[in-house]
């Protein structure tokens, strides 16, 4: 099979020595060993041995410094990353593409896509500064794939497939993220990692046709990951909005190995928002590793790094016939320890590494109900004199995984001679071929009448075409209700309370696409120089109050930041005549306005 070819980079680094000698300033002064000669002979035992052992002691001790300085630079391998993929230097002024051989192709934006697109502070900045950077495409796209022989559903994707497009950085290494959402509601992608508000990936929401702009740095180095952010969140997770996000560490050194990612995820047929899941995949799809064995040479290390992005219960990660080193929550920085099994929590993640003492064919799977339902596979530990059997030669050749570090090796399966790993060797394209091949995934339009499992979807889409009339009409969601906000009326039930009762409520159940009414009252209508007190009474669902509409964005008048459904407030006082149209960010089908006399 073909292996790509790359430019290995090694960190080398080296301590040199450096040995000094004494020499005696006065030229003329000679020292003769016979002068001292009673002196020596004069000395007692006990001092004769602490003398010759601080001799030896120092011979020693420098002996160990020049060995040192030699040997430094064979103490650590060199970090191979992945091959380099889907991302092209990029400033303001550059035609944007994705040369990836991923299902969708996006094309350079054109003037309407530059006018609809959103761009967070950071990137302004960038931009303004005249710097250049590292461009990443994701598309969100509705696709029909398998996830299971014989079992094709409806899925939300990144890229067109489940899970997404691995992203593989340097520690500290800053790109841009230019996300497009196809699909006919809205999202957004949230990265697990450091990084400021406007890249968090919860506000905005990205609306059907809008491109957003995210720049992300790389840390902290290790197993991070990133999925939809938009309500409900399980929702459009388990439809498979999410994937793989691994940094890299440069500042540690890590020992050489061969690398999989696995991601371990959840699909129901029947209600994706219950606890039971009918499948629970690795890498979209169940037990894909039971029939394609992943494969390591006898004496090498192999590194796992394991994702959990189900949404319900953890996944006991368990391998056959060893115990292996666990680094906790999936980052360098933490100490590793021995395992037997690691139990990995939605949202959190772990870095495996394992040898086997034996040659042979192991099974690794999630113990307990996991591994009834799609979430196993094996592990072919080949031996000296042994050889791959089976593998399907045709996949791996392409290069699919995103990153931006050139100094990568990408192997294939095969293993030709038994020779012991000097770098680390990234298998994550042919993982994704072999995951691309399975679900064999098919784009579908907005208009699917695919039943069933595209219902959620169907009913924000009939919810946003309501609220967009209702924008157009002045319309007060059809419910007859007094539109006027009492006005300076004083509260006597509560000595603590306001001195007013201008309330708007955020009614139970408005955080569904099916409520009637979101807010009560609803288009308000108040005096100049009003305070009004918006009351989250949406049990265990968060909202905001945000000015603007989900069409053109907020207009920046008023935010209330996200209020929790435990009966949360937030107050604004209009010191201005109009009309004021505002709008949940995290529910963007939720609009109303207040009138301003």
């Amino acid at each position: 099979m073909n292996q790509n070819k790359v430019t290995k980079s090694i960190a080398n680094g080296s301590t040199k020595s450096r040995l000094s000698s004494y020499s005696n300033s006065n030229s003329n002064q000679s020292i003769k060993i016979g002068d001292n000669l009673d002196h020596v002979i004069k000395l007692k035992p006990k001092e004769i041995v602490s003398f010759f052992i601080f001799i030896m002691f120092s011979l020693c001790a420098l002996i160990m410094i020049f060995s040192l300085s030699i040997n430094y630079t064979s103490l650590a391998p060199a970090v191979v990353l992945a091959q380099e993929s889907d991302q092209v230097e990029v400033n303001e002024n550059a035609t944007i593409e994705n040369n990836s051989n991923n299902v969708t192709q996006i094309s350079a934006l054109s003037t309407t896509d530059k006018n609809n697109t959103i761009q967070s502070s950071n990137e302004r900045e960038n931009k303004d500064e005249g710097n250049s950077t590292k461009l990443i495409t994701l598309v969100t796209e509705d696709v029909e794939l398998d996830i299971a022989p014989g079992k094709k559903v409806k899925a939300w994707t990144f890229n067109g497939t489940v899970p997404g497009p691995t992203i593989r950085l340097a520690e500290g290494e800053n790109v841009t993220i230019k996300y497009i959402n196809k699909s006919p509601i809205p999202h957004t992608i949230h990265f697990h990692g450091n990084h400021d508000d406007v890249n968090d990936g919860v506000i905005p929401q990205v609306m059907p046709g809008q491109t957003y702009l995210y720049n992300i740095t790389g840390e902290p180095a290790g197993a991070l990951m990133y999925h939809c952010h938009a309500p409900p969140t399980s929702l459009h997770i388990r439809m498979g909005m999410y994937g793989a996000l691994i940094v890299d560490p440069i500042n540690k050194e890590i020992a050489p190995a061969k690398e999989f990612v696995m991601v371990m995820g959840e699909y129901s047929l029947k209600n994706q928002m219950g606890l039971d899941a009918d499948y629970y995949m690795i890498n979209g799809y169940a037990d894909q590793y039971m029939h394609n064995p992943l494969e390591i040479n006898h004496p090498d290390l192999m590194r796992i790094y394991l994702i959990n992005l189900g949404t319900t219960i953890p996944a006991s990660f368990h391998l056959h016939s060893t115990t292996f080193l666990t680094y906790p929550s999936g980052l360098w920085d933490n100490l590793p320890i021995h395992s037997q099994t690691v139990s990995v929590a939605p949202g959190d993640a772990s870095i495996v590494e394992a040898k086997w003492k034996y040659p042979g064919t192991y099974l690794f799977h999630a113990h307990g109900i996991q591994e009834e339902k799609g979430n196993m596979g094996q592990i072919k530990v080949i031996g000296q004199g042994e050889s791959a059997e089976g593998l399907d030669t045709n996949i791996g050749n392409n290069s699919n995984t995103i990153t931006t570090n050139p100094n990568v090796q990408q192997h294939q399966q095969s293993n030709k001679t038994l020779e012991v790993l000097t770098e680390s060797v990234s298998m994550f394209d042919w993982q994704y071929e072999l995951q691309k091949k399975l679900q064999n995934p098919i784009v579908v339009s907005s208009q699917s009448d695919h039943k069933g499992i595209d219902r959620e979807e169907k009913k924000i889409m009939k919810e946003m075409d309501q609220t967009k009339n209702i924008q157009k009409q002045g319309e007060n969601h059809s419910l007859a209700i007094d539109k006027t906000l009492a006005t300076n009326v004083t509260e006597s039930s509560n000595a603590n309370s306001s001195s007013n009762s201008n309330q708007i409520s955020i009614v139970p159940g408005s955080s569904s696409p099916d409520s009637k009414v979101f807010y009560d009252p609803a288009n308000a209508e108040v005096q100049l120089g009003t305070e009004v007190t918006w009351v989250n009474n949406d049990t265990n669902m968060p909202h905001t109050v945000t000015s603007g509409n989900s069409g053109t964005g907020p207009t920046g008048v008023f935010d209330s930041g996200i209020m929790m459904g435990d009966g949360s407030s937030y107050k604004h006082v209009f010191d201005k005549k109009g009309e004021f149209e505002y709008y949940c960010t995290l529910h963007p089908w939720m609009i109303d306005k207040i009138i301003v006399k």
